[in-house]
């Protein structure tokens, strides 16, 4: 069964990737092609209802690759970035508080 989701990244994901090393983007991308496949694999974050979190571990940090269902539209996912776990993630609230519901 093929997918039908688009993805769609943030600016703030690009400049994230184009940082990371070649094993690192070869681990994100496997990551995204699970979530083109199945979005709904992964569980939400509390308190947002169209965000969803994959866990990595990134350097030997537990960190967050959180992306947003039906964004912009209902067959596209926005992929919204890499956050650390253990800063409750407070640069992703601050950077993306309107998706709060």
């Amino acid at each position: 069964m093929a997918s039908n989701f688009e993805l769609f990244y943030t600016r703030f994901f690009e400049k994230q990737y184009l940082s990371y090393d070649a094993k690192t983007k070869l681990l994100i991308e496997d990551k995204l092609k699970l979530v083109k496949q199945d979005p709904f694999r992964y569980e939400a974050l509390e308190g947002y209802t169209r965000v969803r979190k994959v866990k990595l571990s990134l350097k030997g940090k537990y960190q967050r690759l959180l992306y947003a269902l039906h964004m912009p539209q209902a067959n596209q996912l926005l992929i919204l970035g890499v956050f650390e776990r253990d800063k409750g993630y407070k640069e992703f609230e601050r950077k993306f508080s309107e998706l709060k519901k």
